[in-house]
């Protein structure tokens, strides 16, 4: 092969390799400690709310999330890259929750395709026997204990059986949370749906899940719990609880027998809470709101218990999911949505308690909205925006390996056929 055809082989290699990872800027190395860090895009293109990211309980670095197309992605090296793990799950990605009382343990909710699990931490996957057909929405974990939210009730799974029915099944349910791991578990369910008369569906269990009371004591004028959040605690004590309601924020230290509101804070609006998190301590955490798809969301956090609060100043304010990993300064891992022009960010902060920074270029300038009547958000608008779409694809590193190997062919093959003309 002549020195002129390798240097047309390696530009167009150089410039396919540009073209497929230079999507989006990822952070280098570790967080930057109190700094907002923009992630790698993923592998397609996401025109919605992406609602489930999760972090290992053992390496702080290892990362999953779910799409609205139903694909689940894996990073082991903070976001900076992003690998397919699972492809058509059946329905969107609604949750995703590593087991910390497991190694290896993951379940993934989807809508309308139930739940699956992963025992090696995400590399492979089966279907969690008892969902099929049911919407998951929550999924919490108990020592050899899976309680899962579904649109058709609770499910609860006792070392590793089938998922199996327990509570009402008339609920919604949106929230759960294992308050008390032990023998017999105390569990709490919440929902933003009921065919009850309940005015607040929030249950708790004392049983292990046999019996179900409710547990909508002191929460005010709330309706739909949107979100439930279970922190650290002496081995045999109830864990520190928070819940997210239509009306509030509101906390629990007896295991959801009496509930104090926390909104009365003025850092903390009385917003709709999405996502919430415990670090390693109790009293500090963190919660989310995405602003009911506005840019009135945020990302609040405290260290005394829910006393005094702070914004942690998102560079996109809607946050529609939540991560925060184990240790003394926990790196907090979040989705955002701009509803301007649908566009999905992930970002990566680590919370050393100064004062919150975004990286510089971190946040990109709005795309131009669709004007009426155009396709909707997230649809292709002309030839070049469906090349686009094809690029950040699941199948693209297939497509690029394919080009590739079609021109270093029709290369070998131009230089043979010249070497034939001078003979």
């Amino acid at each position: 092969m002549s020195p002129s055809s390798l240097r047309l082989g390696a530009t167009i290699v150089l410039a396919l390799l540009a073209m497929f990872g230079g999507a989006a800027p990822a952070a280098a190395g570790p967080p930057a400690s109190d700094t907002w860090q923009r992630l790698a895009q993923l592998p397609e293109a996401v025109a919605e709310p992406l609602l489930a990211l999760a972090v290992s309980p053992s390496e702080p670095a290892t990362l999953l999330a779910g799409t609205p197309a139903g694909n689940l992605y894996r990073t082991s090296d903070g976001g900076q890259s992003w690998k397919l793990v699972k492809r058509r799950l059946g329905g969107p990605v609604t949750s995703v929750v590593f087991n910390r009382y497991q190694a290896g343990s993951v379940v993934v909710g989807t809508h309308g395709d139930g739940a699956w699990r992963s025992t090696d931490g995400g590399q492979t996957w089966g279907r969690e026997a008892g969902s099929e057909g049911r919407s998951v929405r929550a999924i919490a974990f108990g020592p050899g204990l899976t309680l899962v939210g579904s649109d058709q009730g609770a499910l609860l799974s006792r070392d590793g059986a089938p998922l199996t029915p327990s509570g009402p099944q008339t609920l919604g349910v949106s929230a759960v949370a294992v308050v008390q791991a032990g023998q017999p578990a105390r569990l709490v369910i919440g929902a933003d749906a009921s065919k009850a008369e309940e005015a607040l569906p929030l249950f708790a269990s004392g049983d292990g899940g046999q019996s179900w009371n409710l547990a909508a004591k002191d929460v005010g004028a709330s309706s739909m719990v949107s979100a439930l959040g279970a922190g650290p605690a002496p081995e045999g004590s109830p864990r520190p609880l928070l819940l997210g309601t239509n009306a509030g924020l509101y906390s629990s230290s007896d295991g959801a027998g009496s509930w104090q509101q926390l909104t009365g804070d003025p850092a903390l609006p009385a917003a709709d809470f999405s996502a919430l998190a415990f670090s390693d301590r109790a009293d500090q955490f963190y919660v989310a709101s995405d602003g009911g798809g506005s840019d009135a969301g945020g990302l609040w956090q405290t260290t005394d218990g829910g006393s005094h609060f702070r914004s942690l100043e998102t560079p996109v304010h809607a946050v529609t999911a939540l991560a925060v990993s184990r240790g003394p300064q926990p790196v907090l891992y979040a989705a955002s949505f701009r509803p301007v022009d649908h566009a999905v960010f992930l970002w990566s902060y680590r919370d050393a308690g100064g004062t919150p920074q975004t990286a510089t270029g971190a946040v990109p300038a709005p795309k131009p909205v669709a004007q009426a009547g155009a396709p909707a958000p997230g649809r292709a608008l002309n030839p070049a925006a469906e090349a686009r779409q094809l690029l950040h694809g699941p199948e693209t590193p297939f497509l690029a390996l394919g080009i590739v190997s079609l021109l270093v062919l029709l290369l070998a093959m131009g230089a043979y056929v010249g070497r034939a003309r001078k003979l």
